[in-house]
């Protein structure tokens, strides 16, 4: 229990270094950054084998397994949504000082030892699919139409950011099918390459569920605003925020087989895997 909590002070210190959460520029595009590009990751690689015993690869990162992280960021974060806590939080994430999240799901009881009880609900706060809904009314000066026409952009603007983040997860997903085919037709024993290739294929897959299951968490709270306008604020953009709403909910990802099917032993913890949500296997999720 030590270990856990010694890696629980240490995920508190590291989550404090990354208050100000991750750099970004232009368009929400992370900027690079020596503290949240390297010296974070190393600190969370080490988090994740040593505290929460989860797979971690040594291998390079390819260009495609790069980019396919650089889009992910663009659907974990909320920019319409600035909180500089929930903006830590997913930076803690995504340099893996903490595990990935589950919203409203319950932290595993490992990871719930990692820290002490009182701030549980800082490290893991329940989903609220009501946060977007206040945000959008927090600024009382703005008009009702403006409200509707804002769920309508930032629904439209994160279906218009999904067919490219596919397509680099189909090419990732493909190649990870390779790596793990030509470990078997070429009979390779060293440990460290079947260790790595899995804890890869691990890392890979865990980036692909995150971006699924944010996205169901966003389309959740474009339907709980939509239907609490409908009531608040009547408009006759109810039609097009029900179809901006319908056009993200029913979009999914092609190019690549399900990761069922795709790696049938599956890597290190398949039973995780196989369970996550998997864009090219169903549509985004309606939470």
């Amino acid at each position: 229990m030590g270990d856990w909590r010694a890696g629980g002070a240490l995920a508190l210190i590291m989550i404090a270094v990354a208050a100000c959460g991750r750099p970004t520029g232009d368009f929400g595009r992370a900027e690079p950054s020596f503290l949240h590009d390297t010296l974070l990751p190393a600190a969370g690689n080490l988090m994740a084998s040593q505290a929460r015993k989860e797979p971690v690869s040594a291998f390079p990162l390819t260009d495609d397994e790069i980019e396919l992280r650089n889009r992910a960021w663009a659907f974990v974060r909320a920019p319409h949504v600035r909180d500089w806590w929930l903006d830590t939080l997913v930076e803690g994430e995504r340099t893996r000082i903490l595990p990935i999240l589950k919203g409203g799901d319950a932290m595993s009881p490992e990871t719930a030892a990692m820290f002490p009880q009182v701030a549980l609900p800082l490290v893991a706060p329940a989903y609220d699919r009501g946060r977007y809904h206040r945000h959008l009314l927090s600024d009382g000066r703005v008009s009702t139409e403006t409200l509707w026409t804002r769920i309508i952009d930032d629904a439209g603007a994160d279906t218009a950011l999904i067919p490219p983040f596919c397509a680099v997860a189909a090419r990732v997903r493909r190649d990870d099918v390779e790596r793990l085919g030509a470990l078997r037709r070429q009979r390779l024993v060293e440990a460290g390459l079947h260790e790595g290739a899995e804890a890869r294929v691990w890392e890979n897959e865990e980036t692909i569920a995150w971006v699924w299951q944010a996205l169901g968490y966003r389309a959740a709270s474009y339907r709980y605003a939509i239907d609490h306008f409908q009531v608040e604020a009547p408009s006759g953009q109810l039609f097009t925020a029900n179809r901006a709403y319908d056009t993200l909910v029913f979009s999914k990802c092609f190019g690549a087989p399900p990761i069922r099917t795709a790696v049938p032993r599956g890597p290190a913890r398949p039973s995780r895997l196989m369970t996550a949500p998997d864009p090219f296997d169903e549509p985004v999720p309606q939470k």
